[in-house]
């Protein structure tokens, strides 16, 4: 059984379902989870939320408070709307830059921000697209790697996450 199996497993064991706001990884975080046989007992739903009038339209959130994107703030933002907005018990939030340009604000390309919020529970973790990269450096980088491995790395950066918090929240009896 895999990790993702065995983190889905311990949501439906606690009737909890996760729901998903992604950006930059197109909808490979929901794919990848919905690939898991009985996804129906743990997935809620998700939206791919790629611009910021989808954001405001779908998640509600306010434009004049919305948290810069490519952040570990604005990803808690995405993944605690998408709870409310699903009513799930966790959210995944994704915000990232897959390129092959800099975002608006000149984040470069590979740069991603990631969120899962659950019960009594936060994890968070920026990606940056080589382990040289910090906060202090991400801007005006050229670009690290291709669109589509941008958004794989994104999405299993996602998944890790959430079997991370999972874990951490339901750990394996000793």
């Amino acid at each position: 059984m895999s990790r993702l199996s065995r983190a889905m497993a311990k949501l439906v064991a606690n009737g909890q379902k996760v729901s998903i706001a992604e950006t930059s990884a197109g909808g490979l975080i929901a794919a990848s989870l919905l690939a898991q046989p009985g996804a129906s007992k743990f997935f809620a739903g998700s939206v791919v939320c790629y611009t910021r009038p989808s954001k405001l339209k779908f998640l509600g959130l306010e434009a004049e408070k919305s948290k810069p994107t490519s952040t570990e703030p604005h990803a808690i933002e995405l993944a605690s709307a998408i709870r409310d907005t699903l009513d799930s018990e966790w959210g995944i939030g994704e915000t990232g830059v897959a390129g092959p340009a800099p975002n608006s604000r000149g984040i470069a390309p590979g740069v991603c921000a990631l969120a899962v919020v659950g019960p009594d529970i936060v994890k968070r973790k920026t990606l940056f697209p080589d382990d040289k990269l910090s906060d202090a450096d991400a801007y005006g980088q050229p670009p690290k790697v291709p669109r589509d491995e941008a958004m794989r790395v994104f999405c299993d950066g996602a998944i890790n996450l959430l079997c991370d918090a999972v874990e951490a929240k339901y750990p394996d009896d000793a």
